[in-house]
């Protein structure tokens, strides 16, 4: 089973993927650029549901650093699920029943996905500022133009064509409008997405009864 899901809210992606175990599924793998959710029917030779716990490192680590991060957490009796050394969300699975559900980096988890969040913020609050500047500086853009989303077009009189030349020259010039003018608002989403992230996750939202 497939489940496409965005959240703001690390606490709150925690708490909803152990809500679809609770239903007698497994977390099997986790796509983070999808962002995509895939689990697995629990058979009736597994006896306990698992439960899922997610650490934040905002700093990529050494190979062996990482390693042996990752075995402190199977030696405590949680298997790795998704994560990367190069810092972000870590997935973790109780491999036992008899496992806490407690981990000793929450207090540290929180702090890293906070910092990481901010500094994502700002890089791409600054790159939409970058791009938003070169669609200024031109003397063919201006604010208007930015948000009439016919004047993203330069085709010469677009707009008066019609039927089979107005398709061909339209679907001809869109990939390179998209390129031109999906930037910014990317850069924009993404700088209020992770500044956003950075607040909601803040004020001990790890903390553990």
């Amino acid at each position: 089973m497939k489940k496409f899901r965005i959240f703001l809210s690390l606490k709150k992606e925690e708490e909803w993927i152990n809500s679809i175990q609770e239903e007698g599924y497994k977390l099997v793998s986790v796509n983070s650029a999808v962002p995509m959710y895939t689990f697995e029917k629990l058979s009736t030779k597994e006896m306990f549901i698992p439960y899922v716990r997610l650490d934040f490192r905002e700093k990529s680590m050494k190979k062996t650093n990482y390693e042996d991060y990752v075995t402190l957490f199977s030696d405590s009796g949680w298997k790795l699920i998704k994560g990367s050394r190069s810092g972000g969300a870590q997935y973790f699975q109780q491999k036992r029943p008899d496992v806490s559900r407690g981990i000793f980096s929450d207090k540290d988890s929180q702090e890293s996905a906070k910092r990481r969040y901010v500094k994502y913020g700002y890089s791409y609050g600054f790159l939409f500022l970058l791009y938003f500047f070169i669609f200024f500086s031109s003397n063919s853009w201006n604010l208007d133009k930015i948000l009439n989303f016919k004047s993203w077009y330069f085709t010469q009189g677009l707009w008066e064509m019609e039927g089979m030349w107005f398709w061909k020259a339209f679907i001809f010039e869109t990939p390179f409008v998209l390129l031109r003018v999906l930037p910014l608002f990317f850069f924009l989403f993404l700088g209020i997405y992770y500044l956003i992230r950075s607040l909601i996750n803040d004020d001990s939202k790890f903390k553990r009864k």
